[in-house]
């Protein structure tokens, strides 16, 4: 009984706060943030971090994906490859290394560093994904280049995850056979999902459009979507690089806005789930121990790669302009 009272804290707070927030245009994002912290153990202790809702929250990380890959066809995506790889991986490359220098100055040891710049080096896709939509400013060309500099991240984390446990001490194996073997099964995961959403998902929602029941379209796309994400996640990759995978297959699709729409419910309330946990997890005493620091070591960090950020998108070709909104985003 204790967990359904948990819920329905979460969710009560979760709607008044959101509608303060909304009222006074403040993002959508902070409110449920802030709901989190309000709910959780540093804040009211309403509802704790035992409540098992992390693996179900992480789904609407996995739907926004979905609905990202359904604006980045094939094509588009192709189109984009100079900004992946002339953007996203410099700036993976180079943050991490300015990062894990830095930690190394100040006392880390090499694995920490290496953690510690692998962590800084990245992004909130959920984050960045969702201001894009909400400003309506994915259709521009820092949008675009956001979503290019995310996607490198998410593959990214592929091998920073199997290199972190192997600098544990006393670690067997070796790496480059590690590597090798998760790029291996990159390329096979990636191969059958390429291979089944362009001969196999365009038939299965014609079977389905012709059945007209509007519960088993949201069905079969609610369907796809996991599968998709099991599989890549199976395979030790990422859910939400299998679920955007998906949405690109089906992006040329005559039923490209029904799907959307259909995810957009489910998308919004469980992507503002995994936010008020990600609230709940924060210690607000903890960040309050030492704030002039704390403010200090974060503008430091983000000017770094906002600067890093604009430098290769205008080495890529892109405008100051857009390289600095891309930056900042």
């Amino acid at each position: 009984m204790t967990g359904h009272i948990e819920i329905l804290a979460m969710l009560a707070s979760a709607v008044l706060i959101v509608f303060i927030f909304r009222k006074l245009n403040l993002p959508a994002i902070l409110a449920y943030l802030v709901a989190g912290i309000l709910v959780g153990e540093h804040g009211l202790a309403l509802a704790s971090e035992d409540v098992d809702l992390e693996h179900f929250a992480e789904l609407g990380i996995v739907f926004l994906l979905f609905t990202l890959g359904l604006e980045f066809s094939l094509p588009k995506l192709m189109a984009m490859r100079h900004l992946v790889l002339a953007v996203g991986s410099l700036q993976v490359g180079i943050s991490m290394a300015i990062f894990m220098v830095l930690a190394m100055v100040f006392g880390q040891s090499f694995a920490s560093a290496f953690v510690i710049g692998g962590i800084l080096a990245l992004s909130s896709t959920a984050i960045v994904i969702r201001q894009l939509s909400e400003t309506g400013a994915m259709k521009r060309k820092s949008g675009q280049i956001s979503v290019a500099v995310l996607l490198f991240q998410d593959v990214a984390v592929v091998p920073l995850l199997i290199i972190i446990p192997m600098l544990a001490p006393n670690t067997e194996g070796s790496l480059v056979l590690s590597l090798s073997w998760a790029l291996v099964k990159g390329v096979v995961v990636v191969g059958i999902l390429l291979f089944v959403g362009k001969w196999v998902l365009p038939r299965l929602f014609d079977l389905v459009a012709r059945v007209r029941t509007d519960e088993l379209f949201v069905l079969t796309t609610l369907l796809v979507t996991l599968l998709a994400a099991s599989l890549t996640q199976w395979f030790g990759l990422s859910m939400a690089l299998g679920a955007f995978l998906a949405g690109m297959m089906l992006g040329e699709s005559e039923y490209k806005h029904q799907l959307e729409a259909d995810i957009r419910p489910f998308r919004d309330i469980l992507l503002g789930l995994f936010f008020v946990i990600i609230g709940m997890k924060l210690d607000i005493g903890l960040l309050l121990s030492s704030p002039l620091t704390l403010l200090a070591t974060m503008f430091a960090f983000m000017m770094i790669k906002v600067l890093i950020v604009k430098q290769l998108a205008v080495r890529a070709g892109e405008s100051s302009k857009d390289g600095w909104a891309t930056g900042f985003m």
